[in-house]
């Protein structure tokens, strides 16, 4: 029997009638989004895995994935899930256990001066990372976040930086950025890669961090800059002493007191060096009847110039 009258809008909640075979994959994911992954299939999929480091904070997965897209075009047209956000920076009074980290995160109570956090990235098969990688590397998405992507585990490259096109930052501030590193090293060349050393808890800088160039030659230029300062508070850039090692790999040994004070006439020497060559140029003008700049008097002496005419 025909019912009379218009059809019914279907429910929301109902959704659209699912085939028998659709049904079934449904039931397979969520038993397996339930079901935790054994330590040989943890092993399989972070050869699988894509790290991104600097995403923008606010970012969602959705956002990350369309960016992503965008960057690899007809490269890569396989799967870019799931994806899941780390190293989110919260407040400190959020950091204390790991229940009130997520409490943090929900509230979305980010630590200021914070823009970035890393997000990790499963796809298709260990072959197609390096594809991606290569893709994603340097991909500029805003005015502030340029990404870095590397594999994870044994696939991971960038544990070690270069030390030939490497330099070491010191004396850095707690929220240093990506951003302000690569900006207070823009004269001296393209940064390719950065790796800030933050505290596992805080997300805090720990006051040091590494940057890669592109050339060789960008580190000297780098090691030449004077009067550097982020958010005010000078920083000091070295050379990249040691490749081994973990966090602390390539960040300048204490000196003995007899090293530091050979550096230190080394300088004074290279100083007066300078100031000779300064001073022979100045008499060579003269001599051939250039004009070279008059300095000014100093403040003292024109005081005493004051009193002697009282």
């Amino acid at each position: 029997m025909i019912r009379p009258g218009k059809k019914p809008k279907r429910p929301k909640s109902q959704g659209k009638p699912t085939a028998p075979k659709e049904a079934a994959e449904g039931a397979e994911a969520a038993s397996s989004k339930k079901r935790k992954l054994d330590e040989a299939e943890l092993k399989e999929r972070e050869k699988r895995t894509v790290f991104i480091g600097n995403v923008p904070l606010t970012w969602t997965e959705k956002q990350l994935r369309s960016a992503m897209r965008k960057a690899l075009g007809t490269t890569y047209d396989g799967i870019l899930k799931p994806i899941w956000f780390r190293s989110i920076p919260v407040e400190t009074k959020w950091s204390s256990s790991n229940k009130m980290r997520k409490a943090g995160l929900i509230l979305k109570a980010f630590a200021d001066g914070a823009d970035s956090k890393n997000a990790y990235v499963v796809v298709n098969s260990p072959e197609d990372v390096p594809v991606i990688v290569k893709a994603i590397t340097n991909l500029e998405v805003d005015a502030e976040h340029i990404l870095r992507a590397d594999g994870v585990g044994e696939s991971a490259v960038l544990k070690k930086f270069d030390r030939k096109r490497s330099v070491f930052l010191g004396s850095l501030p707690r929220r240093v950025t990506e951003s302000d590193i690569r900006w207070v090293l823009w004269d001296a060349g393209e940064v390719d890669a950065v790796r800030i050393v933050r505290d596992k808890k805080t997300q805090d800088c720990k006051g040091f961090a590494f940057a890669r160039f592109k050339e060789r030659k960008s580190v000297k230029a780098a090691l030449n800059l004077w009067d550097l300062r982020i958010h005010g508070k000078y920083i000091r850039v070295t050379k990249v002493e040691d490749e081994e090692g973990g966090n602390d790999a390539g960040r300048p040994k204490k000196l003995k007191p007899e090293v530091e004070k050979r550096i230190m006439l080394k300088q004074q020497q290279r100083q007066r060096a300078k100031a000779k060559k300064q001073r022979e140029f100045v008499e060579q003008a003269k001599a051939a009847g250039l004009r070279t700049s008059k300095k000014k008097a100093p403040k003292v002496k024109r005081k005493e110039k004051k009193k002697g005419k009282r």
